[in-house]
């Protein structure tokens, strides 16, 4: 089953925008019942924080996941398997050509991962965590999910706003 946040619409942001992020799937909390990506959890509270702080808005950007159903286990959100990333492939490469963003930016491993299901590279996020990687169709930027998880204990919410301050040095050298 495709959760109504999988479908595009106005809650994806701009189909025009330069910038595209691609998360993990929708949480269950958060776009599994929102029907908006990166919304009504704490994930999405710091994924609003973060875009505030380098000027951007929803209407600024879209906003995809590598999968589109929220994956449970026991009730809980758990990390897509390599097979619900394959499956979804051609709605993401759909979204790519439509959208044609200048820059891609994954929020965690899977999104990374999906990336270069469709792109057939092998980047890995702890080698190009925040060092942008030239394509031949966009720039690929690699950083971390907003999640608590994450943000207790990886890369905190302050590292995490320096880190999205590259997009924007990305935009404008681009521009």
């Amino acid at each position: 089953m495709v959760d109504q946040s999988a479908v595009l619409g106005p809650t994806n942001g701009s189909i025009d925008a330069d910038i595209l992020f691609i998360a993990e799937a929708p949480g269950r909390f958060g776009a599994g019942r929102t029907g908006i990506p990166f919304s009504g959890d704490k994930s999405g509270d710091n994924f609003e924080a973060l875009i505030a702080h380098i000027g951007l808005t929803r209407r600024d950007i879209f906003i995809t996941n590598a999968v589109l159903c929220n994956p449970l286990a026991n009730g809980n959100n758990r990390r897509p398997t390599a097979q619900e990333v394959c499956n979804c492939s051609p709605y993401l490469e759909s979204v790519l050509e439509l959208v044609q963003p200048r820059i891609v930016v994954t929020l965690g491993g899977v999104g990374l991962d999906a990336v270069n299901r469709l792109l057939n590279t092998r980047y890995k996020l702890a080698e190009v965590i925040g060092k942008p990687q030239l394509t031949e169709r966009f720039t690929l930027l690699a950083l971390y999910h907003p999640s608590p998880r994450v943000t207790n204990w990886k890369r905190p919410l302050s590292a995490q706003k320096r880190d999205f301050r590259k997009i924007l040095k990305i935009a404008l050298s681009e521009a």
